[in-house]
């Protein structure tokens, strides 16, 4: 499957973390975080995994393109990671929190645009 995704034959994969990492296609428009990414400290606290974010948002916007990467989340303490994620990497000024599917599809057709 993944050989056909790199070769355009299909144009929508479904993987884990173990393709955030290696999966090397230039034409990725759209990464789509189903969960976010979490790991456990020593005490077994757990945390927003800021590495394993970047590789999966990594797939998109490669090569000097334009890309989006969107974080899906329902519960608070999933905010609380992304919210890690966000100020590890100082991203607040790049976050657009979207509110319902409309909003979704007229950031997509934005990004078509560009």
């Amino acid at each position: 499957m993944v050989n056909k995704f790199r070769n355009g034959e299909v144009s929508v994969i479904i993987t884990t973390n173990m393709l955030a990492r290696g999966l090397d296609v230039p034409e990725v428009e759209i990464v789509i975080n189903f969960d976010v990414p979490t790991k456990k400290d020593l005490q077994n606290n757990r945390h927003g995994d800021c590495e394993t974010y970047l590789h999966r948002i990594g797939r998109t916007g490669r090569f000097g393109s334009k890309g989006l990467a969107i974080s899906i989340y329902d519960r608070d303490e999933d905010k609380k990671y992304l919210d890690e994620i966000i100020d590890h990497f100082a991203m607040q000024t790049k976050i657009k929190e979207l509110k319902g599917h409309e909003e979704l599809k007229t950031l997509l057709e934005e990004i078509r645009q560009i």
